[in-house]
């Protein structure tokens, strides 16, 4: 309750400042912040992250929001204080690249890019190491 009294407190001495004192603008950008260290897409538009997987962590995350409690992937970089949490999609890109093991993804480099899906903003993970197949489109079929 303490927490949620000073967000409003914050928000009405910003509300204040906007309609009683002539200022025109109103920085919101305070009140959509999170306290998390993970990652976030949106923050990373258009933007491609190379970087090393130093640790696997695995998180419990409670119920909230209608969505039930689950357990995921986290991946630590060397060198970041950022963390990705990883969806199905991009556990199972990493599986496939690197195998069920979660310790033979430690020193692996890989890319980070952004998506947009019918949910918002996502990650896409690439193993830069993972030699890519070759096409030929030349096949008939």
């Amino acid at each position: 309750m303490v927490e949620q009294t000073e967000w409003l407190r914050e928000y009405q001495a910003a509300y204040d400042k906007f309609y009683n004192t002539g200022e025109t603008t109103m920085d919101m950008t305070q009140y959509a912040t999170t306290e998390t260290n993970d990652l976030k897409a949106a923050d990373f538009v258009g933007k491609n992250l190379k970087v090393k997987i130093s640790k696997v962590e695995i998180r419990d995350y409670p119920a909230r929001d209608n969505q039930p409690a689950s357990v995921k992937g986290v991946l630590h970089f060397e060198g970041k204080e950022k963390t990705l949490v990883l969806n199905k999609t991009n556990t199972k890109i990493l599986i496939n690249a690197y195998g069920k093991d979660s310790d033979e993804w430690i020193n692996r480099e890989v890319g980070l890019s952004t998506h947009e899906t019918e949910m918002g903003t996502g990650w896409v993970v690439k193993p830069l190491d993972v030699k890519e197949p070759e096409f030929d489109d030349e096949i008939p079929f």
